[in-house]
């Protein structure tokens, strides 16, 4: 490009023109002219008032890759962002620092805008320091042109209010009182902070670089049959695919899993390390002799990641749960806790029917969806923005034998049974959940068992209030009013919760530090009334 700008294109083409705003118009950047009801704008370095357009779809670990490591570093620095952070992002920030003191902007932006670090790095800083209202919005339509994406429509007024002649707020075409950075009718509250009671709690599955690690049923059972001792770490395989598409969310792999091991210990089972020695060694010895890719490469008998962490919280227990990473209904399922566990899992240390119910409810489930991000269609769960910021019920309301557990439990018994009935995965059962024109009585009584838990969950936050919403998608406007309406209210519940729960800790960590060494304070008695009503 500056070559045609001086030279000229191929083929004899005369130089392009250059085009400079300032000196194009003056009078927007050089000059007074009337403002609003201040008086005139005095002159300065970017006077302009609208920015409306498309910036390009770029997801954030790509701006370096097409446009250079100085080029992302100045926007990761500029706008204190992260390498997750889409371009798009970038685009609201400049356009409302290139508006000088006040104006619009009305962009477009993949539906990520309002999830995750592209909403922490754009729409958040814009809005919370209240330089910036969201007046209209549209979170996700589908593209009309090829790519196979959903796009949100974002209007900004910056340093405007109604009586700048800012409309009121529209959201999906709805009149709505607030847009937060979200893009949800709610004020903007500060994001969720972790808690102590709900960290390690979930972990991500093993990251195995390298696929030789896997074996088909048969070739375990044949290195079983030769070996009676490789049970020990030949153990069956299991990924986000089969928890969503087997009826009993059964694995139909193994995996030669040697853990912590050293490489005299792993000898003990020499069939199964000749396996990982002509399978994975290989392409591990290709890696780079610097930073991860060196111990990778060194311990190349040993998973990437086989997640101590994960294995220490769950040796004690029987069963945990684990949801896949990325999956269109977010559903939970228990399973034996000595199978390995792919890293497209996410594993609980979580083996009560009470914290089932609570993760499978739909105020989890609207919490989930909100701070997560997406891929394609499917929500993206992480666990550090999903569970350890997420306040569960006091544990009174946990306790065995209490309704919470008994609504779980009910809801859990009743679903296996029909998805062996129907030799349908979890996927393809909450596929005919959630369509209003199935009718099978099987499928609408856990319909019934789904709002009969959500009742029990809500009614252990104190939030019995909150009226639940058919299980079923909503069809009509009336029905998708209502369930906007009830993820508003529990979303925003549950982060005024996070917030007292996060300055309790915080308060009990103070006094026990000045406090010093000395016995720790007796937990509130089961039954007493908790101050924030969860």
């Amino acid at each position: 490009m500056q070559r045609a700008l001086r030279e000229g294109a191929p083929g004899g083409a005369p130089p392009l023109p250059a085009f400079h705003w300032p000196l194009e118009f003056p009078e927007v950047f050089q000059e007074a002219r009337p403002g609003g009801p201040g008086g005139e704008r005095a002159p300065g370095p970017a006077r302009l008032d609208a920015f409306v357009g498309n910036p390009p779809f770029l997801g954030g670990k790509r701006i370096s890759t097409d446009h250079g490591d100085v080029y992302a570093a100045w926007l990761e620095q500029l706008h204190g962002a992260t390498k997750n952070t889409d371009l798009a992002a970038h685009f609201f920030r400049r356009a409302a620092a290139l508006l000088g003191g006040r104006g619009t902007v009305g962009l477009i932006a993949t539906n990520t805008i309002a999830q995750g670090d592209t909403r922490r790095s754009g729409l958040q800083p814009l809005v919370e320091a209240g330089r910036a209202v969201i007046y209209h919005a549209v979170r996700s339509a589908p593209w009309p042109g090829d790519a196979a994406v959903h796009v949100a429509v974002v209007h900004l007024a910056v340093g405007m209010s109604p009586a700048d002649g800012v409309p009121p707020p529209r959201l999906d075409g709805v009149p709505v009182r607030h847009i937060n950075s979200h893009l949800r009718a709610m004020p903007e509250r500060p994001d969720p902070r972790p808690l102590l009671a709900s960290r390690d709690l979930c972990f991500i599955g093993c990251f195995l670089r390298g696929d030789g690690f896997v074996l088909t049923d048969g070739e375990a059972r044949a290195l079983s049959a030769g070996d009676p001792a490789a049970g020990e770490v030949l153990r069956p395989f299991l990924g986000g695919e089969e928890v969503n598409s087997s009826p009993s969310h059964s694995p139909h792999r193994h995996v030669i899993d040697f853990g912590e091991r050293g490489l005299d210990d792993a000898a003990r089972w020499p069939a199964l390390l000749s396996i990982v020695r002509s399978r994975v060694k290989p392409a591990r010895d290709r890696l780079k002799l610097t930073g991860i890719d060196a111990g990778h490469r060194a311990r190349w008998w040993q998973f990437a990641n086989p997640r101590p962490e994960l294995r220490r919280r769950v040796a004690p227990l029987a069963r945990c749960l684990v949801a896949a990473r990325v999956t269109k209904h977010l559903c939970f399922a228990f399973q034996p806790a000595g199978r390995t566990f792919s890293d497209q899992l996410c594993v609980f240390a979580i083996d009560d029917y009470a914290r089932f119910a609570v993760l499978q409810s739909r105020a989890h489930e609207s919490w989930a969806r909100l701070l997560s991000s997406t891929m394609g269609e499917g929500l993206r769960y992480a666990p550090s923005d999903c569970v350890e910021t997420f306040p569960f019920p006091r544990p009174e309301h946990l306790a065995a034998g209490g309704p919470l557990e008994a609504a779980g439990e009910r809801l859990y018994t009743a679903r296996a049974r029909l998805m062996v009935e129907l030799g349908e995965g979890l996927t393809a059962m909450y596929n005919l959940l959630k369509d209003p024109a199935c009718a099978r009585p099987g499928v609408v009584e856990l319909r019934r068992l789904h709002e009969e838990m959500d009742r029990a969950v809500l009614a252990a936050y104190g939030f019995g209030d909150i009226e639940v919403p058919p299980y079923a998608a909503p069809v009509t406007p009336g029905e998708r009013s209502a369930a906007g309406a009830f993820e508003d209210r529990v979303i925003d519940r549950l982060f005024a919760l996070n917030e007292a729960r996060a300055d309790e800790e915080e308060r009990r960590r103070g006094e026990a530090e000045l406090r010093g060494p000395g016995p720790v304070k007796r937990p509130r008695a089961s039954g007493q009334k908790a101050p924030d009503g969860g």
